[in-house]
Protein backbone atom coordinates (compact mmCIF):
# COMPACT_ATOMS: atom_id res chain seq x y z
CA UNK A 1 0.00 0.00 0.00
CA UNK A 2 1.36 3.22 -0.95
CA UNK A 3 2.08 5.69 2.03
CA UNK A 4 0.12 8.60 2.02
CA UNK A 5 1.68 11.72 0.85
CA UNK A 6 0.69 14.95 3.62
CA UNK A 7 1.89 18.74 2.42
CA UNK A 8 4.11 20.29 4.77
CA UNK A 9 2.64 22.53 7.62
CA UNK A 10 4.55 25.58 5.60
CA UNK A 11 3.29 24.94 2.50
CA UNK A 12 -0.23 24.11 3.69
CA UNK A 13 -0.25 27.98 5.88
CA UNK A 14 0.75 29.80 2.68
CA UNK A 15 -2.25 27.79 1.15
CA UNK A 16 -4.83 29.86 2.99
CA UNK A 17 -5.81 33.26 1.46
CA UNK A 18 -7.00 34.54 5.19
CA UNK A 19 -3.47 33.45 6.73
CA UNK A 20 -1.39 34.38 3.55
CA UNK A 21 -2.68 37.99 3.33
CA UNK A 22 -2.32 38.55 7.16
CA UNK A 23 1.04 37.37 6.68
CA UNK A 24 1.89 39.78 4.08
CA UNK A 25 0.89 42.48 5.84
CA UNK A 26 3.96 43.11 7.85
CA UNK A 27 6.74 42.36 5.25
CA UNK A 28 8.01 45.04 3.23
CA UNK A 29 7.89 45.32 -0.61
CA UNK A 30 11.38 43.59 -1.69
CA UNK A 31 10.56 40.84 0.58
CA UNK A 32 6.91 40.29 -0.96
CA UNK A 33 8.49 40.12 -4.56
CA UNK A 34 10.92 37.21 -3.95
CA UNK A 35 8.29 34.85 -1.92
CA UNK A 36 7.36 33.11 -5.47
CA UNK A 37 10.78 31.83 -5.50
CA UNK A 38 10.69 30.01 -2.24
CA UNK A 39 6.76 29.19 -1.71
CA UNK A 40 5.52 27.38 -4.48
CA UNK A 41 1.80 28.17 -3.64
CA UNK A 42 2.21 32.00 -4.32
CA UNK A 43 3.02 31.35 -7.45
CA UNK A 44 -0.13 31.22 -9.23
CA UNK A 45 -1.64 33.61 -6.58
CA UNK A 46 1.32 36.48 -6.65
CA UNK A 47 -0.63 38.99 -8.73
CA UNK A 48 -4.33 38.33 -6.97
CA UNK A 49 -2.41 38.89 -3.38
CA UNK A 50 -0.10 41.97 -4.60
CA UNK A 51 -3.39 43.29 -5.54
CA UNK A 52 -5.00 42.56 -2.11
CA UNK A 53 -1.76 43.97 -0.16
CA UNK A 54 -2.30 47.64 -2.26
CA UNK A 55 -5.61 47.93 -1.72
CA UNK A 56 -5.18 47.12 2.35
CA UNK A 57 -2.42 49.55 2.41
CA UNK A 58 -4.37 51.98 0.91
CA UNK A 59 -1.22 52.67 -1.76
CA UNK A 60 -2.61 53.68 -4.88
CA UNK A 61 -4.97 52.71 -7.34
CA UNK A 62 -4.40 49.34 -8.82
CA UNK A 63 -2.07 49.49 -11.98
CA UNK A 64 -3.55 48.42 -15.68
CA UNK A 65 -2.81 46.02 -16.79
CA UNK A 66 -1.49 44.35 -13.92
CA UNK A 67 1.53 43.33 -14.61
CA UNK A 68 3.98 41.95 -11.49
CA UNK A 69 6.67 44.56 -12.15
CA UNK A 70 3.30 47.98 -11.95
CA UNK A 71 1.87 46.13 -9.10
CA UNK A 72 5.05 45.90 -7.18
CA UNK A 73 6.12 49.14 -8.25
CA UNK A 74 2.67 50.74 -6.75
CA UNK A 75 3.30 48.84 -3.58
CA UNK A 76 6.50 50.26 -2.78
CA UNK A 77 5.29 53.76 -2.92
CA UNK A 78 5.67 55.58 0.23
CA UNK A 79 7.58 52.91 1.66
CA UNK A 80 10.53 53.62 3.27
CA UNK A 81 14.14 52.36 2.10
CA UNK A 82 17.97 53.19 2.59
CA UNK A 83 20.66 53.70 1.01
CA UNK A 84 24.79 53.37 3.95
CA UNK A 85 27.89 53.70 2.77
CA UNK A 86 30.44 52.78 5.50
CA UNK A 87 33.27 52.59 2.84
CA UNK A 88 34.42 48.47 4.14
CA UNK A 89 34.80 47.84 0.73
CA UNK A 90 36.53 51.31 -0.74
CA UNK A 91 35.25 52.70 -3.85
CA UNK A 92 34.96 49.97 -5.91
CA UNK A 93 31.05 50.65 -6.31
CA UNK A 94 31.53 54.76 -7.09
CA UNK A 95 32.32 56.10 -10.45
CA UNK A 96 35.24 58.49 -10.25
CA UNK A 97 34.59 61.83 -13.11
CA UNK A 98 37.71 63.36 -11.88
CA UNK A 99 40.51 61.02 -13.08
CA UNK A 100 44.22 62.17 -12.17
CA UNK A 101 42.88 64.92 -9.95
CA UNK A 102 42.56 63.43 -6.97
CA UNK A 103 44.55 61.48 -4.40
CA UNK A 104 42.23 59.14 -2.22
CA UNK A 105 42.03 56.54 0.36
CA UNK A 106 40.52 54.67 2.95
CA UNK A 107 41.23 55.45 7.03
CA UNK A 108 40.71 53.71 10.29
CA UNK A 109 41.20 56.58 12.65
CA UNK A 110 41.42 55.66 16.82
CA UNK A 111 38.14 56.76 17.15
CA UNK A 112 36.30 53.57 15.18
CA UNK A 113 34.67 53.25 11.48
CA UNK A 114 36.29 53.81 8.02
CA UNK A 115 36.32 57.24 6.25
CA UNK A 116 37.39 58.16 2.47
CA UNK A 117 40.03 61.07 2.76
CA UNK A 118 39.72 62.85 -0.82
CA UNK A 119 42.51 65.35 -1.44
CA UNK A 120 42.27 67.44 -4.72
CA UNK A 121 45.87 68.40 -6.26
CA UNK A 122 44.63 70.14 -9.26
CA UNK A 123 42.01 72.00 -10.84
CA UNK A 124 38.79 73.82 -9.94
CA UNK A 125 35.45 72.19 -10.85
CA UNK A 126 32.56 70.30 -9.73
CA UNK A 127 33.58 66.83 -11.08
CA UNK A 128 34.61 64.10 -8.32
CA UNK A 129 33.23 60.37 -7.29
CA UNK A 130 29.48 59.77 -7.64
CA UNK A 131 27.24 56.26 -6.09
CA UNK A 132 24.05 55.78 -8.28
CA UNK A 133 21.03 54.77 -6.43
CA UNK A 134 19.25 52.00 -7.91
CA UNK A 135 15.33 52.97 -8.48
CA UNK A 136 12.57 55.81 -10.37
CA UNK A 137 11.01 58.43 -9.23
CA UNK A 138 12.84 58.22 -5.57
CA UNK A 139 11.91 60.92 -3.15
CA UNK A 140 14.36 61.74 -0.58
CA UNK A 141 13.75 62.09 3.28
CA UNK A 142 16.87 61.86 5.30
CA UNK A 143 20.65 62.83 4.85
CA UNK A 144 23.25 61.98 7.47
CA UNK A 145 26.87 62.18 7.13
CA UNK A 146 30.02 62.42 9.22
CA UNK A 147 32.41 64.85 7.94
CA UNK A 148 35.57 66.79 8.68
CA UNK A 149 38.32 68.86 6.63
CA UNK A 150 41.79 68.83 7.10
CA UNK A 151 42.73 72.03 4.54
CA UNK A 152 41.03 74.71 2.38
CA UNK A 153 42.74 76.71 -0.15
CA UNK A 154 41.12 80.48 0.77
CA UNK A 155 38.43 81.04 -0.80
CA UNK A 156 37.53 77.50 -1.84
CA UNK A 157 35.40 74.91 -0.85
CA UNK A 158 35.69 71.53 0.20
CA UNK A 159 33.93 67.82 1.48
CA UNK A 160 30.67 68.50 -0.78
CA UNK A 161 28.02 65.95 -0.14
CA UNK A 162 25.47 65.97 -2.84
CA UNK A 163 22.41 64.70 -3.81
CA UNK A 164 21.52 64.66 -6.79
CA UNK A 165 19.68 63.73 -9.83
CA UNK A 166 21.94 64.05 -12.98
CA UNK A 167 20.05 63.74 -15.88
CA UNK A 168 22.59 63.82 -18.86
CA UNK A 169 25.32 62.89 -17.33
CA UNK A 170 25.05 66.94 -15.13
CA UNK A 171 26.92 65.39 -11.78
CA UNK A 172 26.72 69.36 -11.06
CA UNK A 173 22.29 69.57 -11.06
CA UNK A 174 22.06 68.49 -7.51
CA UNK A 175 19.06 68.92 -4.69
CA UNK A 176 21.10 69.81 -1.77
CA UNK A 177 24.02 69.00 0.78
CA UNK A 178 26.46 70.37 3.08
CA UNK A 179 30.22 71.47 2.32
CA UNK A 180 32.88 73.52 4.22
CA UNK A 181 33.81 76.83 2.36
CA UNK A 182 36.40 79.20 2.79
CA UNK A 183 35.62 82.76 2.64
CA UNK A 184 37.95 85.82 2.75
CA UNK A 185 37.82 88.04 6.25
CA UNK A 186 40.48 90.61 6.96
CA UNK A 187 41.29 93.62 9.09
CA UNK A 188 43.59 93.47 12.56
CA UNK A 189 40.82 92.42 14.90
CA UNK A 190 40.04 89.48 12.57
CA UNK A 191 40.16 85.98 14.03
CA UNK A 192 40.96 84.34 10.62
CA UNK A 193 43.82 81.90 9.55
CA UNK A 194 47.29 83.45 8.60
CA UNK A 195 45.90 83.54 4.78
CA UNK A 196 43.04 85.77 5.50
CA UNK A 197 40.31 83.14 5.41
CA UNK A 198 38.29 81.10 8.02
CA UNK A 199 36.06 77.94 7.01
CA UNK A 200 32.51 77.54 7.85
CA UNK A 201 30.08 74.19 7.71
CA UNK A 202 28.05 75.33 4.93
CA UNK A 203 24.11 73.76 3.65
CA UNK A 204 23.67 74.17 -0.34
CA UNK A 205 20.35 74.17 -1.56
CA UNK A 206 17.61 76.08 -4.11
CA UNK A 207 20.87 77.83 -5.09
CA UNK A 208 21.15 79.06 -1.67
CA UNK A 209 24.29 79.09 0.93
CA UNK A 210 23.18 79.06 4.64
CA UNK A 211 26.09 79.17 7.45
CA UNK A 212 25.35 76.10 9.94
CA UNK A 213 28.56 76.44 11.46
CA UNK A 214 30.62 79.42 11.77
CA UNK A 215 34.96 79.05 12.11
CA UNK A 216 34.73 74.90 11.86
CA UNK A 217 37.75 73.29 13.22
CA UNK A 218 40.36 71.27 11.10
CA UNK A 219 40.32 67.37 11.83
CA UNK A 220 37.02 67.37 13.65
CA UNK A 221 34.23 65.59 12.64
CA UNK A 222 30.66 66.74 12.23
CA UNK A 223 27.82 64.74 11.67
CA UNK A 224 24.96 66.67 9.60
CA UNK A 225 21.10 65.46 10.00
CA UNK A 226 18.83 66.50 7.42
CA UNK A 227 15.09 65.81 7.63
CA UNK A 228 13.29 66.83 4.68
CA UNK A 229 9.56 66.93 4.65
CA UNK A 230 7.89 66.78 1.25
CA UNK A 231 4.44 68.79 0.42
CA UNK A 232 2.38 66.42 -1.75
CA UNK A 233 2.64 64.87 -4.89
CA UNK A 234 1.08 68.32 -6.54
CA UNK A 235 4.16 70.35 -5.38
CA UNK A 236 8.16 70.03 -6.35
CA UNK A 237 8.79 71.61 -3.25
CA UNK A 238 9.81 70.52 0.81
CA UNK A 239 11.47 71.97 3.59
CA UNK A 240 14.51 70.69 5.14
CA UNK A 241 15.67 71.04 8.87
CA UNK A 242 19.11 70.63 9.47
CA UNK A 243 21.20 69.41 12.64
CA UNK A 244 24.78 69.21 13.69
CA UNK A 245 26.64 66.96 16.40
CA UNK A 246 22.64 67.31 17.58
CA UNK A 247 22.11 70.53 17.82
CA UNK A 248 19.25 71.91 15.24
CA UNK A 249 20.85 74.96 13.24
CA UNK A 250 18.21 75.52 10.30
CA UNK A 251 14.55 74.96 10.11
CA UNK A 252 11.68 75.14 7.33
CA UNK A 253 14.74 75.64 4.63
CA UNK A 254 13.36 75.42 0.97
CA UNK A 255 13.91 72.10 -0.68
CA UNK A 256 13.40 71.84 -4.56
CA UNK A 257 12.84 67.93 -5.13
CA UNK A 258 13.94 65.62 -8.20
CA UNK A 259 14.22 62.21 -8.52
CA UNK A 260 16.62 61.09 -6.08
CA UNK A 261 19.40 58.64 -8.31
CA UNK A 262 23.02 59.53 -6.78
CA UNK A 263 25.31 60.98 -4.37
CA UNK A 264 28.17 62.97 -5.32
CA UNK A 265 31.27 63.64 -3.72
CA UNK A 266 34.37 66.51 -4.35
CA UNK A 267 36.12 69.13 -3.76
CA UNK A 268 35.80 72.12 -5.79
CA UNK A 269 39.46 73.51 -5.02
CA UNK A 270 42.55 72.36 -3.73
CA UNK A 271 42.64 70.82 -0.60
CA UNK A 272 41.50 67.64 1.92
CA UNK A 273 38.45 66.84 3.06
CA UNK A 274 36.98 63.38 5.00
CA UNK A 275 33.79 61.75 4.51
CA UNK A 276 32.78 59.09 7.09
CA UNK A 277 29.42 57.10 7.36
CA UNK A 278 26.11 58.55 5.28
CA UNK A 279 23.01 57.35 5.39
CA UNK A 280 20.79 58.40 3.07
CA UNK A 281 16.47 57.64 3.48
CA UNK A 282 14.21 57.50 0.48
CA UNK A 283 11.00 56.18 -0.87
CA UNK A 284 9.11 55.79 -3.86
CA UNK A 285 7.34 58.92 -5.01
CA UNK A 286 3.36 58.53 -6.31
CA UNK A 287 3.33 58.11 -10.53
CA UNK A 288 2.12 61.71 -10.67
CA UNK A 289 4.76 63.27 -8.39
CA UNK A 290 5.64 67.13 -9.45
CA UNK A 291 9.46 67.85 -9.64
CA UNK A 292 11.38 70.38 -10.07
CA UNK A 293 12.42 71.93 -13.36
CA UNK A 294 15.69 72.56 -14.57
CA UNK A 295 15.74 75.72 -13.17
CA UNK A 296 15.78 74.34 -10.10
CA UNK A 297 18.75 72.70 -8.43
CA UNK A 298 22.40 73.86 -7.39
CA UNK A 299 24.54 74.20 -10.79
CA UNK A 300 27.40 76.26 -12.67
CA UNK A 301 24.90 79.28 -13.58
CA UNK A 302 23.12 79.78 -10.08
CA UNK A 303 22.60 83.38 -9.11
CA UNK A 304 24.96 85.27 -6.64
CA UNK A 305 24.12 82.84 -2.65
CA UNK A 306 21.77 84.39 -0.22
CA UNK A 307 23.57 84.29 3.33
CA UNK A 308 21.44 83.42 6.33
CA UNK A 309 22.93 84.71 9.69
Amino acid sequence: MAARRTRAPFISLWARDDVRTAIVDFLPTKTIAVLPCVVKPLRAAQSQLLVTAIRRRGKTAVPSPPTTRALLDALLVGEPQQFCEKWERGLEQWEDHAPDKYTVHISRPPEGGRYLNLIRVDSEDHSGFARRIRGENLLVTRLQVTMSYVECAPAGAVGYVMLCNPGDQRWDVAMGGPRFDSDYVGGEDSDADDDGARVSLVWMGDAEKLYIVRDVLPNTSYTIDARIRHESVTSDMGRVDVSVNGHEVLQGVRFCYRPLSCIHLYNYCVGTSTIGRIDIRYEKAAPNQVWAGEHHGIGYDFPPPMTLF
